[in-house]
């Protein structure tokens, strides 16, 4: 029970912190990414199962990593939401990843119909706050931050190195 709570402290905290940072600024501190990072090679002693299945956390961590940096290079995702989204792959196994990529995606559906649908219906002169106005009227970002959040969030009970945790508490 003790591990499962510091994976969700560490982990959950992580990405809140990620997605309120991103709503607010458009960018992800790195130090966010690093420490979603340290937290899965904190937590992996506790609920060793074995180098296989440390292999794969690795390769799925890896191979996220380097479609991540794929896409920022075409420009379609942000630097901050690439490593965020690496970060939190290292997390996964094969099963989990395809979760978390299933509900980032619809959690990035919504938000982007909220924002299409701010920058058609909302009068600019409304939106008074710098923040609320860069969120709905920046035609260049999309704090995808808060969408790799949730979907982390979401994945994270389902998730293997979760299961580990209980069963071994």
């Amino acid at each position: 029970m003790l591990t499962g709570f510091i994976i969700f402290a560490i982990f959950i905290i992580s990405m809140l912190t990620a997605a309120y940072r991103d709503a607010l600024t458009m960018t992800i501190p790195n130090w966010v990414s690093i420490m979603v990072l340290l937290g899965f090679f904190l937590i992996v002693p506790f609920v060793w199962q074995g180098w296989p299945v440390f292999g794969e956390h690795i390769l799925v961590g890896t191979s996220v990593f380097l479609f991540g940096f794929a896409i920022f290079a075409f420009g379609w995702l942000g630097g901050g939401d690439a490593k965020l989204m690496a970060a939190t792959s290292f997390w996964w196994q094969w099963p989990d990843l395809l979760v978390y990529v299933v509900y980032t995606t619809l959690a990035g559906g919504v938000i982007a119909m909220f924002i299409l649908f701010g920058r058609q219906f909302i009068p600019a002169h409304i939106l008074t706050s710098k923040w609320l106005h860069r969120l709905i009227k920046d035609e260049t970002q999309m704090p995808y931050g808060l969408a790799l959040a949730f979907g982390a969030i979401v994945t994270l009970p389902q998730s293997e190195i979760f299961r580990a945790a209980v069963t071994l508490s």
